[in-house]
């Protein structure tokens, strides 16, 4: 029988039913938690009550920041974990349904610190379910097919970051009629949040009705049984992940802040550099899922770390007016995003991949989790020249130590 053309597509793009759904319950809750995400600093700073970026402004975005990675260190190691107990379609439902409660948290106490519990919370639903669907991938596709359907995932991920902030800028815009810049970000985020929770709730309903139930494998061992199972390459691409990560955390918080506060840009104007950078990712995801079937995976996680390295060097140097080309490096970074999530997927081994896939990540989050608190300290203590200077450092060298280690081979 031939294959009708959504068939076609359909396999070109490395989608079958249980993968599509998994698709589509993560973009709710993407564009949900975009929809508010990018501006949490800003807003931060907008429930201080002052216009100056002030000492405990910077020193609350890095405590934001850091709770946000110790419990996503949580989330990866304990959502790999439940995956492996409740399966793909229970351990959805389950974070899903923690996540909808952090929503109704950052709706009802419009309060600091009930903003950064919620915040937090929310924030886990993507290291919650991020072993859910590499696992997804690893069971119903072949290793051949992977490294596309990673860019499929990767651009299911990216669309709501180039939604969200669209939104964003159009609310605060409409607000700032009758508000201050400060109090139309107060005023629009209660909207905000709470398209994110209808948005969640449909997730949920995806997933209830549509979602197949596909039994897990037998659980044995415990995680430093798993540790001990990871192939040499991915314990070298783990090392070099962790140095070019605080790179990216040293400043990820901050650069709304920066843009805002030294560079003096409105919050319309930051939103569309958003928009940019994830566009820019977003138009290379196809074009390297395709080439990396036939020349590897290796290159193109090479020019990740090289991307990486160099953004916060060029946020720097650039004039304001060419802050455009610093967004199009930072999109850059993501270049090679689906092929190191196809090369952990593909050297997992099957009996420890959804365990594996949150021990890797949890790893990763607990060793970076300082990082803003640092890159908080180190605005106080100099300037943010000194900070994203400090970050360019951390880059180079966990650049050097991925070629220097996890080139040498081509395989996990």
């Amino acid at each position: 029988m031939d294959e009708s053309r959504g068939q076609r597509l359909a396999r070109f793009l490395a989608i079958n039913r249980t993968v599509g759904i998994v698709l589509v319950s993560v973009l709710l809750f993407g564009v949900g938690e975009q929809l508010w995400e990018p501006f949490v600093p800003l807003f931060l700073k907008s429930q201080s009550k002052t216009a100056e970026l002030t000492p405990a402004v910077l020193w609350s975005i890095g405590i934001y920041a850091f709770l946000i990675q110790v419990f996503q260190g949580f989330c990866y190691i304990g959502g790999g974990q439940l995956t492996a107990w409740l399966g793909d379609r229970g351990s959805l439902m389950f974070f899903g349904l923690l996540t909808v409660g952090g929503y109704a948290i950052f709706l009802l106490i419009p309060h600091p610190a009930a903003t950064i519990i919620a915040c937090v919370l929310i924030l886990g639903w993507e290291s919650l379910s991020m072993p859910v669907t590499f696992t997804t991938v690893g069971a119903t596709l072949e290793k051949e097919r992977r490294g596309m359907a990673f860019a499929v995932q990767s651009i299911q991920k990216r669309l709501p970051k180039i939604i969200g902030p669209a939104c964003i800028a159009g609310v605060i815009i409409f607000f700032r009629r009758d508000y201050g810049r400060d109090e139309a970000r107060l005023a629009a985020m209660p909207y905000l949040v709470g398209t994110a929770l209808l948005l969640g709730l449909a997730s949920l309903a995806v997933q209830w009705y549509w979602m197949p139930h596909r039994p897990p494998p037998p659980v044995e061992g415990n995680y430093w049984h798993v540790l001990r199972q990871f192939p040499p390459n991915l314990r070298r691409l783990l090392l070099a992940e962790i140095l070019t990560r605080w790179c990216d955390w040293l400043v990820r918080q901050f650069v709304v802040v920066y843009l805002a506060t030294a560079r003096g840009l409105e919050d319309f104007e930051i939103a569309r550099l958003i928009v940019l950078q994830h566009c820019v990712a977003l138009v290379t995801y196809l074009p390297i899922g395709r080439l990396s079937q036939t020349v590897g995976l290796q290159p193109f996680i090479g020019l990740t770390f090289v991307f990486f390295a160099i953004f916060p060097l060029v946020l720097v140097l650039m004039p304001t007016e060419w802050m455009w080309l610093a967004f199009i490096v930072y999109g850059m970074r993501e270049i090679g995003e689906p092929a190191r999530k196809a090369m952990i997927t593909t050297g997992m081994p099957e009996s420890i991949r959804a365990r594996g896939v949150g021990l890797y990540w949890g790893i990763r989050a607990f060793a970076i989790c300082g990082a803003a608190l640092v890159g908080a300290g180190l605005w106080q203590l100099g300037d943010p020249e000194l900070l994203f200077s400090v970050a360019f450092a951390m880059g180079v060298l966990g650049t050097m130590v991925y070629y220097a280690l996890c080139e040498r081979s081509s395989r996990p």
